[in-house]
């Protein structure tokens, strides 16, 4: 496991009180690795399988359904038919995806909410946010000027 990884996994083994399978951390080491990425069932299966694992799609889908929710993992629809995961650890909190409606490029973007935004929720509209996810959906620069 490389050095980066070893605290991330540490944090994701505190939270997911429970036992760290070979198969759970072979799917964790994926996500890890790919941290700046959004992946399907499917790529995750890719990557593993080009590393000389063997591991089963309904494997996959069980623990990433675990890690959904237990809150280790995101499940995301992007409107293109195949959900896609992604690691939720601090960093990554509150981040928002631009989605283009034509490659399907995801972008992700942060600090298009005013940090107060729970704040303002809460005084303006007597609503107590605990999470959201905010979605913008048109067309990114490549599509735009093609």
């Amino acid at each position: 496991m490389e050095a980066n990884v070893i605290p991330i996994m540490n944090n994701i083994v505190d939270k997911m009180d429970m036992r760290l399978t070979y198969q759970r951390k072979v799917i964790l080491n994926v996500l890890i690795e790919n941290i700046d990425k959004h992946l399907t069932a499917n790529d995750i299966y890719t990557l593993i399988k080009s590393k000389h694992n063997i591991i089963g799609m309904a494997t996959i889908y069980r623990t990433i359904d675990i890690l959904n929710k237990k809150g280790i993992v995101i499940k995301h629809d992007f409107g293109d038919s195949a959900a896609k995961y992604e690691l939720e650890i601090e960093q990554n909190k509150n981040h928002h995806h631009l989605i283009c409606k034509k490659c399907g490029k995801v972008i992700e973007m942060s600090g298009l909410l005013k940090d107060d935004f729970y704040e303002t929720l809460l005084q303006d509209k007597g609503f107590e946010c605990t999470d959201y996810k905010l979605k913008i959906f048109g067309y990114c620069a490549d599509c735009r000027n093609a």
